[in-house]
């Protein structure tokens, strides 16, 4: 029987267990190693993020890939997410700088950023978004950045080879009758709604349905001729789930060890560091930069 002085006895709940924050190994796992640093530039090797309003969760991790760790280069994944309370719309961006572009990292966090702050004025304005014009705003800020953007007798040409990154924009809304998901891409970064074990994709996809993207990234600051947002419905049983190609090309349709790997994990949201841990799963020759963000409904949750 526990005795009154063994219940208040301060103690440390839930210790870690030995190999407990090990990578999560899928089939066969990467070489083990110390990943080498990124000298003289910004991104942390991985950052991550996670919140809750009265309609939505949100959970977010970009990993540098271990690629990128065992040469010490930087990070060319970012992404960002924010609300924006007048509305309750969750607002998110990610992009995967080009790995050919000696700045992709630089280039991937001008598009997001901007990208970001291009949709929340546009909501303060008017209450809706043009994601169209977002991706304008995003290749003009990289046009125009001061540092990195167009110089003396350069073409947006030149540009594109400094700072070349996709896109993925988009935002998930309440509204009377269920949360909306609107999406604009550029590149080959993709999203999917999760539901009962199955990805459904939402924007064209390298891995089959929806009109297969081509091999060949077309990325910021260029800006596509045709460009549209999807919309559609985030059901109370799903999660949106947004992410570069280190997720996409792994995951491919949903189907394999990957998949299962997200479904039974991400049924329902797990704790931000755990999100992170999950994102960064070990398999052998998947060794892309990793980012992931997820956006869960919480239905019948008073506003």
């Amino acid at each position: 029987m526990t005795t009154p002085q063994e219940i208040d006895e301060p103690r440390v709940h839930n210790p870690p267990r030995r190999g407990q924050w090990d990578p999560i190994v899928v089939d066969r796992g990467s070489m083990v190693f110390e990943p080498r640093p990124s000298v003289g530039r910004v991104p942390p090797d991985t950052i991550c993020d996670g919140w809750s309003t009265p309609d939505f969760t949100v959970r977010l991790a970009s990993i540098r890939g271990d690629a990128h760790r065992h040469a010490g280069r930087p990070r060319q994944d970012h992404a960002e997410i924010t609300l924006h309370p007048p509305t309750g719309t969750v607002l998110f961006a990610v992009a995967d700088g080009v790995s050919s572009a000696p700045l992709a990292d630089i280039g991937a966090r001008i598009a997001a950023s901007c990208a970001l702050s291009a949709a929340w004025r546009m909501l303060d304005e008017s209450g809706t978004v043009d994601w169209a014009g977002v991706v304008a705003a995003a290749a003009r800020a990289m046009l125009r950045d001061r540092d990195h953007g167009l110089r003396a007798g350069e073409t947006p040409a030149d540009v594109e080879r400094r700072l070349a990154t996709t896109l993925v924009a988009g935002g998930v809304r309440p509204s009377p009758a269920g949360p909306l998901v609107s999406v604009v891409q550029v590149g080959d970064s993709e999203a999917w709604l999760l539901q009962d074990g199955v990805f459904r994709p939402i924007l064209r996809v390298k891995h089959g349905g929806g009109g297969p993207l081509s091999s060949a990234v077309e990325p910021l600051p260029r800006v596509p001729v045709t460009l549209r947002a999807e919309e559609v419905p985030l059901p109370p049983s799903g999660v949106l789930l947004v992410g570069t190609d280190g997720i996409g090309d792994p995951l491919g349709d949903g189907t394999g060890l990957v998949g299962s790997l997200l479904a039974h994990t991400l049924a329902e949201p797990p704790p931000m560091l755990g999100f992170a841990h999950v994102a960064g799963f070990s398999r052998e020759t998947f060794d892309d930069d990793r980012t992931l963000v997820a956006v869960w409904s919480r239905p019948g949750r008073p506003r």
